[in-house]
């Protein structure tokens, strides 16, 4: 039995987010319920907003602020979820009874595997994930490397340690 569900529409929508975004890293969620994924969450990507002062400190080895970056040095480290839209998705997946089960973003550059970075951050969110009640959702990537093809993979990250998640596609 997979560990998901995921409706091929959905994943299309997901490629096409990815290519909108480049060469920034697009970023969201899906949700659903069963393990089966029936609804998107595009989340802005604040690293890619051009206003400077909705960023904020990312605690990163070679970044310090990234509102001192050019876009194109933004471009290359990461995604920033825009806590606002994020909220409303929370609130909306609540409402409409279902589970968050996966948080996806791109990889405009590279493969489609998770980076030191996007492990770190998967596992300093587990504790956050807890602590508002909802599961450890697994992580999409889509990887745009070698365009026009896209490379998509999904896995599950716990404690540092990253596994491939078994995904149907619908």
């Amino acid at each position: 039995m997979p560990d998901l569900s995921i409706p091929q529409h959905i994943l299309d929508q997901i490629v096409a987010h990815a290519r909108e975004l480049a060469p920034f890293e697009c970023c969201g969620l899906l949700a659903g319920t069963n393990k089966t994924v029936t609804h998107l969450y595009r989340i802005t990507n604040i690293v890619a907003v051009e206003g400077a002062e909705k960023l904020s400190t990312f605690d990163d080895d070679k970044v310090a602020h990234l509102e001192r970056l050019s876009p194109e040095e933004r471009a290359e480290i990461a995604f920033v979820m825009d806590m606002g839209d994020f909220s409303a998705a929370k609130k909306d997946i609540r409402k409409n009874g279902l589970d968050l089960q996966v948080v996806y973003h791109s990889h405009p550059k590279d493969p489609a595997r998770p980076s030191h970075t996007d492990i770190k951050i998967a596992t300093d969110y587990e504790e956050i994930w807890e602590r508002i009640n909802l599961p450890v959702p697994a992580y999409l990537l889509v990887s745009l490397m070698h365009s026009p093809a896209a490379d998509i993979r999904t896995y599950w990250i716990a404690d540092g340690k990253v596994r491939p998640a078994d995904v149907h596609i619908m």
